[in-house]
């Protein structure tokens, strides 16, 4: 009877563990539909299948996500693939949750046959959750990145405007609660010329969750654009206070010295003016 109630107690430790791994892998999010831009997907997609092969409408232009659906509420990272000489050949859509990832494949079939160029720039930055400031232009190389007051991982992305150049960019920074950082993204052109581009890490004062609220309204269009001292109402105000203040002030010396009675008449002979007379005396 012992051993009947030790071997019934071994075989459901080992259906327990096995049970619940079959339900983690049931309920996995996972892609319903996804399309690119610049881009076609040349397979029938299934949220099952792994593997597949775009064809680019434009080989010299990076594909980038242009709408997806997925079976969960997780975030997706897009990261490209490069080849040795450092050239895309492909990207990967990552879905991440508490208990691992789910990863879709996407190999160009039609890669760019690369012709050499200085082309160093970056045509967007993707952080999840997170905003780069001011929008990304071929001019500037320092940006502030805005990330929510908790976030303790960033997860970044960088999409170069040539499939020739690529971004020497860390995937994954941990960042202190209080710490300041500054992190810096080299891009570098099929030439081998580099660009390079500092963001600026500036904590907000919302948390992840109320960042993530704020993204998913249907009239979300930017975390930081109208939020900063300068943009708000109040700043103009004092602005116009301050000027109108110092106009006022002028205003009134002004007509301080108008109104100001003078002590004396320039063409009046004062009262004590020496004569010849009195000289001679």
């Amino acid at each position: 009877m012992k051993k009947f109630v030790i071997s019934v107690i071994f075989a459901l430790c080992l259906l327990i563990p096995l049970s619940a791994f079959a339900k983690g892998n049931s309920t996995a999010p996972a892609l319903t539909s996804i399309s690119f831009k610049n881009a076609k997907i040349n397979e029938e997609f299934s949220s099952d299948v792994f593997d597949y092969t775009i064809t680019l409408d434009d080989p010299s232009v990076t594909p980038e996500i242009k709408s997806y659906k997925i079976n969960g509420d997780v975030p997706v990272f897009v990261n490209y693939e490069l080849n040795e000489t450092k050239h895309q050949t492909g990207l990967t859509v990552t879905l991440k949750y508490d208990n691992g990832s789910v990863i879709y494949k996407f190999v160009y079939s039609n890669p760019q046959e690369f012709e050499v160029n200085s082309n160093n720039l970056l045509e967007k930055i993707e952080c999840n959750l997170c905003e780069v400031y001011p929008k990304l232009n071929d001019n500037d190389t320092a940006y502030r990145l805005y990330i929510p007051s908790d976030l303790t991982v960033i997860n970044l992305n960088a999409v170069t405007k040539d499939t020739g150049a690529y971004c020497n960019v860390p995937k994954e920074i941990e960042i202190g609660e209080k710490e300041q950082l500054e992190i810096p993204l080299t891009v570098t052109a099929s030439d081998g010329s580099t660009r390079v581009y500092t963001l600026e890490v500036v904590r907000l004062d919302k948390n992840c969750k109320e960042v993530e609220k704020l993204m998913n309204s249907p009239d979300f269009n930017s975390l930081v654009e109208g939020e900063l001292f300068w943009q708000k109402p109040a700043f103009y105000i004092g602005i116009a206070c301050g000027v109108a203040g110092v106009l006022l002030i002028f205003l009134f010396i002004k007509i301080a010295k108008r109104l100001t009675v003078k002590l004396e008449d320039e063409d009046e002979t004062s009262f004590f003016a020496i004569t010849d007379e009195d000289e001679n005396v």
